[in-house]
């Protein structure tokens, strides 16, 4: 049987059992994304911070009331606040022992977020009982709105550790997404409720009108408990048909929105007008919090539903997985059977083959490649590596002899064929790069122009194979005592250019008399145990401005012929000039 008939066989074969296990893994994807297996643990987490998020902002109230008491604070009211506090850190530590067995949470942003809330707590309650301690004609309006806001600001944070944990029940199970929006309404409604009832504080304690920044950020609350109240109703509406639901909603519209909200609302009026509002902290404290529980009612009521529906949703999941393992063993039976022909005649010789044809992509070519054991398409692939694996060799062979002339090529196009040294040509295409990078970031650069003196003389004395000698030598002296960074190129015949980066025109023209006196010093030994010692004369400019390479360079000539003409063995200072006198 051929491989190809034999391939069909096995490919119906596995296509029939893959079909179906297919289907169950996006069975089992589908179910495992809309009801996560973590979906009911984020959700208690969720409770917890909501829980903590209520009573830290439930703590406003008791120390609202203790800061516009009489001080000496009344035992009913020390025992109302401390309890308020004792509730608010046994929340926020139930919270965080929550997160931190957790190992995805223990180090996120929302139990980051919980430690600032726990560390904040500490001054802002420190304010509030500063205040409660001193006598009422001491309490400030600063120190009272200073210690409300200290504990209003808290509450950003637990908003956001509330926003945290709810995406993460978000992304557990995402058919829980509206009645997570609808908790995180409700829970704001209560926050902002809180919030409104807290601005009063100020006022009431100092007995004054309400400020504009008051009035305004009051206003800013009205509208978002608005907002919400609207949200809450349209979100609502799913669960018209469960009078649970229905008879929660009436009672916050009765209890908060009818009573609470309404005598808020009569405080504003009357805070606009005057500031004899005729109700204390404390007894704003007793009439409006409980007007707040039947939103907190709702949230605990939404929430168990949200937990319901996760636990259905886990249910139905773990009934799917037991479907799916089922069928999953099924198939790994007859797989085993497919394996072990596939195995023989198909995978070895392609996983051999694929090995082959990775190595020699790896160019490793001293590998063997077996002969074809069956007269197949595998027997077809493994003459084809053959051949594909001498055709290598030959394009390797070439490629190294072409990267060889190239390389080549390119030496001897940018280098004096005789000293070694680059170009004229190379050097200006360094030089113009290096000159570039100087204008543009403002740095020094300065071009030596140098020239070996009599040097037709020696060609006509010693004959141009010495002169040959002593160009060679001269470059090689001069390289020696130049940086990594500086470029030296036989500019023609005897002459030679250096450019020295981050030179100026002083330190260049250091850098030539050195050079001129280690050229003095140099001995050339040529043919005939001749000893011939030269002179070079050196024009040195440095870069000034916005200055071309050539006119860099035209100074530097300039200077150079200036060497000459006043003697040799030299080194002169290219000015402004651009012609030779």
């Amino acid at each position: 049987m051929s491989l190809n008939r034999l391939f069909r066989l096995i490919s119906v074969a596995l296509l029939a059992l893959f079909l179906a296990f297919a289907v169950a893994l996006v069975w089992t994807e589908w179910s495992t994304y809309r009801s996560g297996a973590n979906s009911v643990p984020a959700l208690r987490k969720l409770r917890l911070a909501l829980l903590a998020m209520e009573k830290v902002s439930a703590e406003r109230g008791p120390a609202n009331a203790a800061m516009g008491a009489a001080a000496p604070l009344a035992p009913e009211l020390q025992v109302r606040l401390a309890d308020a506090r004792a509730r608010s850190d046994a929340a926020l530590n139930q919270l965080r022992t929550a997160l931190e067995t957790d190992s995805k949470l223990r180090q996120s942003w929302a139990m980051d977020k919980v430690r600032l809330v726990q560390q904040g707590l500490v001054p802002a309650r420190a304010n509030v009982d500063r205040v409660a301690h001193l006598a009422p004609q001491d309490r400030s309006d600063v120190l009272v709105v200073a210690a409300v806001s200290s504990m209003v600001d808290l509450m950003p944070l637990m908003v956001r550790v509330v926003s945290d944990l709810s995406n993460e029940a978000d992304r557990a199970d995402p058919l829980l997404r509206d009645g997570l929006s609808a908790v995180r309404a409700v829970a704001s409604l209560r926050e902002y409720a809180g919030q409104v009832g807290s601005r009063f504080a100020a006022p009431l304690i100092a007995h004054r009108q309400l400020t504009q920044d008051e009035v305004i950020e009051i206003g800013r609350l009205y509208g978002r408990i608005e907002l919400l109240r609207t949200f809450i109703g349209g979100q609502l509406g799913n669960y018209s048909r469960a009078p649970e639901f229905v008879t929660a909603l009436e009672r916050v519209e009765k209890e908060f929105f009818d009573s609470g909200f309404q005598f808020l609302d009569f405080l504003l009026q009357i805070g606009l007008k005057s500031g004899d509002f005729g109700v204390t902290p404390s007894e704003l404290f007793k009439f409006y919090v409980p007007s707040m529980a039947s939103i907190t009612d709702l949230r605990d009521l939404l929430l168990d539903d949200l937990l319901e529906q996760a636990e259905r949703h886990n249910t139905r999941a773990r009934n799917l997985l037991i479907l799916v393992v089922s069928l999953t063993l099924v198939a790994c039976l007859f797989f085993q059977l497919l394996v072990v022909l596939i195995g023989r005649r198909v995978v070895r010789p392609l996983v051999q083959a694929t090995d082959l044809v990775s190595g020699l992509v790896d160019g490793k070519l001293e590998q063997q490649i077996p002969e074809g054991q069956h007269r197949d398409e595998i027997g077809a692939m493994m003459r084809a590596l053959r051949v594909l694996k001498e055709r290598m060799r030959e394009r390797n062979s070439l490629a190294k002899e072409r990267e060889a002339l190239i390389t080549q090529l390119q030496t001897s196009s940018n280098t004096d064929f005789l000293t070694g040294a680059l170009n004229r040509r190379a050097f200006y295409t360094h030089a113009d790069q290096q000159l570039g990078v100087a204008q543009r970031y403002g740095r020094a650069v300065s071009v030596v122009l140098f020239d070996i003196d009599h040097f037709k003389r020696i060609n006509d004395t010693y004959g141009h194979q010495a002169g040959d000698v002593v160009l060679i030598g001269v470059s090689q002296c001069v390289a020696q005592l130049l940086r990594k960074v500086d470029v030296l190129a036989r500019y023609g015949g005897e002459e030679f250019i250096i450019l020295l980066p981050e030179s100026d025109l002083a330190q260049a023209g250091a850098v030539a008399d050195k050079l001129r006196v280690a050229l003095e010093e140099c001995v050339f030994d040529v043919e005939g145990d001749r000893r011939i010692k030269v002179t070079a004369s050196f024009g040195v400019a440095a870069l000034a401005g916005g200055e071309a390479l050539d006119m860099l360079t035209k100074r530097a000539d300039i200077a150079l012929y200036r060497a000459k003409r006043l003697g040799r063995n030299r080194v002169e200072l290219a000015g402004d000039e651009v012609e030779e006198p």
